[in-house]
């Protein structure tokens, strides 16, 4: 059992008390509420600390997932603006997300806790708006892992299919049999959550090693054996979708390179079951977006250097895989690169189901969710309850792949993702603007000094921009089918939660349990 917290003691390493409000949470009487229960606290803090700052480095390093990804996801990138878009966008998404990564780095050094952005915004944001600026982070953040999540199997279904038709042309992909896929993954990777998360961390660590080793595979394979376009093809712009605008073109495309660096704060919402996370979480996520922004260029350069004329890439039924192909010239070679990029899809699932998982936890025991999905099992040590309703979240949303173009089912939830989890992002970032230009940001073990302000207003300025482009249409002239809905279900989504604040939470919601928070913060860096 707890010891009843005594939270007027914790010690926040080099924070100042008065920056960060760790009082018992307390009705609108003044009494304290029974969140601050011991047994209740026991029930929601019991996950065990097993990631070591390598495992947690590999673990958002396969999240990321993007010298694979940005071949598996080539088509709309290719669609809007062509291989020059398909290049510099990334260049440009890369920039502008570590900015958000650094710039929240150092709130994680403060707050390593699962949830993060609706935590942070409630510590630091002005004492008469936090807990509604919670709540909508909160539910935003959720509702991005939620779309992700399914986004990410999604696309790993698609992958395996492709690969099989690729081989055996008579099979019929899309509809039913990729949502089945997807179910499939979902019991595998819900099977591996609730009863073997201990071997969790090792799996991604190796998953690290063998990503970066089918990166030099295909890199080599690609240079040896592939006929090369000139250097100059590399500045190539194209405009399949129909947009008349190269700039609306250019940056509707970018939607691809967005969604390579999303959710790049995976790694803080495992913060309670990492080791030293008040450092490790951190620096893991920045570093593992640097890595992987590197490996994503190199290899960007390479498919478009290897890559067969344009008009057959964007018409294949799977790009990534016709590229393979003609540039091996042997159907043998392409399938062994396709394996591998299915073994780092599907390492990249595993990351995105556990962080998913964790945010939906935090977000129950805040009472965000009902607070049953908040329990963490005695027996397993995990948040069990969540990691079901999260598999049956997800079997709903895949369900949208029945009689649906695989292609534009991706992009519409990927959208919606992008957006969900932009709209925390510029919350957060408001907060941390705000809070450098009034009380100053809180000392920490990870800090980029005179530079947070600059660095925080570029963050927020490129975080605002690539929201306007997020809702657009691929293409043109647009149909029922081709239509972005994203903008539509988020908003509606926002709408409903805006009033249930105004019908329930802005009465009865406390706010993020403080007791919680004193508890995970004593026991960083133990076991």
């Amino acid at each position: 059992m707890l010891n009843p917290p005594s939270v007027t003691k914790v010690e926040l390493t080099k924070v100042e008390l008065t920056q960060v409000n760790v009082s018992p949470s307390k009705d609108r009487s003044g009494h304290p509420t029974a969140r601050d229960d011991v047994s209740y606290l026991e029930k929601q803090t019991r996950t065990r600390r097993l990631f070591s700052s390598a495992q947690i480095f590999c673990f958002s390093l396969v999240y990321f997932g993007t010298w694979s990804g940005m071949g598996g996801n080539m088509y709309y990138a290719l669609l809007n603006g062509g291989p020059a878009a398909y290049l510099f966008n990334l260049i440009i998404a890369l920039i502008g997300a570590l900015a958000q990564a650094i710039s929240l780095g150092e709130l994680a050094s403060i707050l390593p806790l699962a949830g993060a952005q609706y935590y942070w915004t409630f510590h630091f944001a002005p004492p008469g708006s936090k807990r509604f600026l919670s709540w909508m982070s909160g539910w935003a953040t959720w509702l991005g892992y939620a779309c992700g999540l399914t986004g990410v199997l999604n696309g790993c279904a698609i992958l395996l299919e492709a690969s099989i038709q690729f081989n055996y042309p008579e099979y019929e992909n899309g509809g039913w049999r990729t949502t089945l896929i997807v179910m499939g993954l979902l019991l595998f990777l819900t099977v591996i959550n609730i009863w073997f998360f201990r071997i969790v961390p090792w799996v991604e660590l190796v998953a690290g090693i063998v990503n970066v080793c089918f990166f030099f595979i295909t890199l080599i394979t690609l240079w040896i054996m592939s006929p090369r376009n000139s250097p100059s093809f590399i500045l190539t712009t194209t405009k399949f979708s129909g947009w008349e605008s190269d700039f609306v073109s250019w940056n509707v495309g970018m939607l691809t390179q967005v969604w390579m660096f999303i959710g790049f704060e995976a790694s803080i919402h495992m913060g309670e079951e990492t080791k030293n996370a008040k450092r490790a979480a951190p620096l893991a996520m920045i570093y593992s977006l640097a890595t992987n922004g590197v490996l994503g260029i190199i290899m960007t350069v390479t498919y478009i250097i290897c890559m067969p004329p344009l008009e057959d890439v964007v018409n294949a039924s799977y790009p990534y895989l016709h590229l393979l192909e003609t540039s091996t010239n042997s159907k043998s070679v392409a399938t062994v690169l396709a394996v591998g990029l299915c073994i780092v899809s599907l390492a990249c699932t595993m990351s995105t189901f556990s962080s998913g998982t964790r945010m939906t936890w935090a977000w129950a025991r805040d009472g965000g969710l009902p607070a049953f999905f908040g329990h963490v099992s005695g027996k397993r040590r995990v948040p069990v309850r969540a990691v079901v309703l999260t598999c049956s979240w997800v079997i709903l949303l895949a369900m949208l792949n029945l009689n649906a173009d695989t292609f534009v089912a991706l992009g519409a939830i990927t959208s919606l993702c992008s957006l969900a989890l932009y709209f925390s992002y510029t919350i957060i970032l408001g907060v941390l603007i705000h809070l450098r230009f009034t009380t100053g940001l809180p000392k920490s073990e990870f800090t980029v000094g005179r530079l947070g302000l600059p660095l925080n207003i570029f963050a927020m300025v490129y975080t605002c921009y690539t929201m306007v482009w997020l809702p657009f249409p691929t293409a043109v002239p647009v149909t029922a089918q081709s239509m972005n809905y994203c903008i539509v279900v988020f908003g509606a989504v926002m709408i409903g939660v805006v009033t249930a604040w105004f019908t329930w939470a802005k009465d009865h919601w406390a706010g993020p349990n403080q007791a919680i928070v004193e508890y995970v913060l004593r026991n960083d860096g133990k076991e």
